[in-house]
């Protein structure tokens, strides 16, 4: 076997921290899940995004999400409720499935600075002052996967 010749990466991503997985019905999805798979409990909640940037538009959006972990990752699944997110598009296009793979880093504006130099830009992004800032980048650089940098703000470091 030999190794392919790469230069040295732009970013360094952490390990996985979270898999997400769109799917129609969350409720369904946890009792699937938890009996095929014993994952779980899980811990479902709603969640209204209000004026976050999503492919160069603002917009709001309702989801219904189930957390549960496997080992040190996360398992997200993701019910979009209401408006238009990579979520309901991957619906739209794919089916349920493995949407993104999330990665935890310090500084998600310098690396998407960094990225940029890259031809690597935003799809959906937010920031919550003081508590938390993301971005999903758009796939059509890195193979068609949603990968999700998220950065948890010195103030709520240590949660999850």
């Amino acid at each position: 076997m030999r190794e392919a010749m790469t230069k040295e990466p732009t970013i360094r991503l952490p390990p996985v921290e979270q898999v997400g997985i769109v799917v129609r019905d969350v409720d369904q999805a946890v009792g699937f899940f938890s009996s095929a798979f014993g994952w779980g409990p899980f811990k479902i909640r709603e969640s209204e995004m209000k004026g976050f940037e999503y492919d160069g538009r603002t917009g709001d959006c309702r989801l219904k999400m189930a957390f549960a972990r496997s080992g040190n990752v996360e398992i997200e699944l993701i019910q979009v409720l209401e408006g238009e997110t990579p979520h309901s598009d991957f619906l739209r296009r794919h089916g349920e499935g493995m949407q993104h793979l999330r990665f935890r880093v310090d500084d998600c504006e310098g690396m998407l600075s960094a990225l940029a130099g890259e031809g690597v830009e935003p799809l959906w992004s937010q920031k919550f002052p003081g508590v938390a800032e993301f971005a999903y980048l758009k796939t059509d650089k890195i193979s068609g996967l949603m990968v999700e940098l998220f950065e948890m703000k010195e103030s709520r470091k240590g949660q999850k």
